[in-house]
């Protein structure tokens, strides 16, 4: 059996100066044994490998050594751009060159235009909206970019048919993972500048031919699964906010001949917040916070 301990530096430090899961971790490492806390018996456990991670942002960044000389230690250190690069370039090329997604020529041939919108996007949050004590999840890692491209990976050549629409994927994806993060109004009007900004620049650079700001900055931004219809989920573009309306009214009139009468009021703010738990929801291990007070409708927007 193998034991993966994350964070293996986060565990307070108790008065004695010991990390107690450390020396519970170490008595095994030590003698291949625990003891039974209730029959206060000897239980030998063999067979067993632990491979831990560190977190280097916080925590105590020092473990006892009574412990680190049990493991081999690599340092790993955030990849390079160029890393970047080949790495997510063959998942987003792959994904555009297969026959069943049938993507056009075009669309195929943008997919390093992407990347470079996609990295430099990163990189400039990394160093712009840095953590603090009160907007401490401002924390950005590969976690993010792997976000970005699994819901651009949501779309087919259903969905995007020119580089202009693959463009405009990428915009939502990236205000969905980045933009839903920012916490006030000044945050969101930076992220919306740089987002912009970001585009103008590759297209200056002269490598990749410049497109109309009207074919990618129209309102509203928004995708989701349930266009065309709810039981056949497909990622597409909204086209505006009447047929997102009448989509969800549809839909809430079906839920409440076969459940408790919900009356939600589906005005723009709520009807966006639908659609970012349904692309949550859809993705792989989905996991969604709903964070606000009482009455907002956290509840009333999940069902």
């Amino acid at each position: 059996m193998i034991y993966f301990v994350d964070d293996m530096n986060m565990p307070e430090v108790d008065a004695y100066g010991t990390v107690q899961p450390h020396t519970l971790i170490r008595q095994h490492m030590d003698y291949q044994h625990w003891y039974d806390r209730q029959k206060l018996s000897l239980k030998d456990i063999h067979n067993c490998m632990f491979v831990s991670a560190m977190n280097p942002t916080s925590g105590a960044f020092t473990i006892e050594p009574r412990l680190q000389r049990h493991f081999y230690v690599f340092a790993l250190s955030f990849p390079g751009s160029d890393a970047l690069y080949q790495i997510y370039y063959s998942i987003l090329s792959q994904h555009l060159s297969q026959p069943l997604n049938k993507f056009p020529l075009t669309v195929i041939n943008t997919a390093d235009l992407i990347l470079q919108l996609a990295i430099g996007m990163h990189s400039k949050l990394a160093t712009t909206f840095l953590p603090t004590a009160v907007k401490f999840h401002y924390v950005w890692n590969l976690r993010d970019l792997d976000n970005v491209f699994q819901g651009m990976l949501f779309a087919t050549g259903d969905c995007v048919r020119s580089s202009s629409q693959l463009v405009r994927l990428w915009m939502h994806e990236a205000s969905r993972v980045y933009g839903d993060k920012m916490v006030d109004k000044k945050d969101i009007e930076t992220f919306n500048k740089m987002l912009v900004e970001n585009i103008k620049k590759v297209f200056a650079a002269g490598v990749f031919e410049e497109m109309p700001e009207s074919e990618y900055m129209n309102k509203p931004l928004i995708y989701c699964h349930f266009v065309e219809s709810v039981g056949d989920p497909k990622y597409m573009k909204m086209p505006d906010w009447s047929t997102l309306h009448r989509v969800l009214s549809d839909t809430m009139t079906s839920y409440n001949e076969i459940v408790a009468s919900m009356n939600l009021v589906l005005f723009e703010d709520a009807m966006s917040h639908i659609c970012r738990i349904n692309r949550i929801m859809e993705a792989p291990r989905g996991n969604a916070l709903l964070v606000g007070v009482g009455g907002s409708g956290k509840q009333s927007l999940s069902r």
